[in-house]
């Protein structure tokens, strides 16, 4: 896998009339998105998905801090209006 200082020097981002321009922060963003962009391609959402949390638990555990949990709140339909009980 490429790091981030390899993809700075990515013909993508040096030929990039725009990126010649850029600040160093968003050139280092740019560099970020092409590298996820080059990690995930082919994937399926599924596979996607455990790859973004694999490296969000790899975040978190580097900080000692537990992985966020997250609710599925999918297929439980749309939320309904409050009805009013009485005037």
């Amino acid at each position: 896998m490429k790091t981030i200082q390899e993809y700075l020097t990515d013909p993508r981002i040096i030929n990039d009339p725009c990126m010649a321009k850029a600040l160093d922060p968003i050139k280092e963003i740019h560099a970020a998105r092409l590298k996820i962009q080059d990690e995930t391609s082919g994937m399926t959402a599924s596979e996607e998905a455990a790859y973004h949390k694999k490296n969000i638990d790899a975040l978190f555990s580097s900080k000692g801090r537990p992985s966020p949990q997250f609710v599925n709140l999918s297929g439980q339909g749309k939320l309904q209006p409050r009805v009013s009980v009485g005037k």
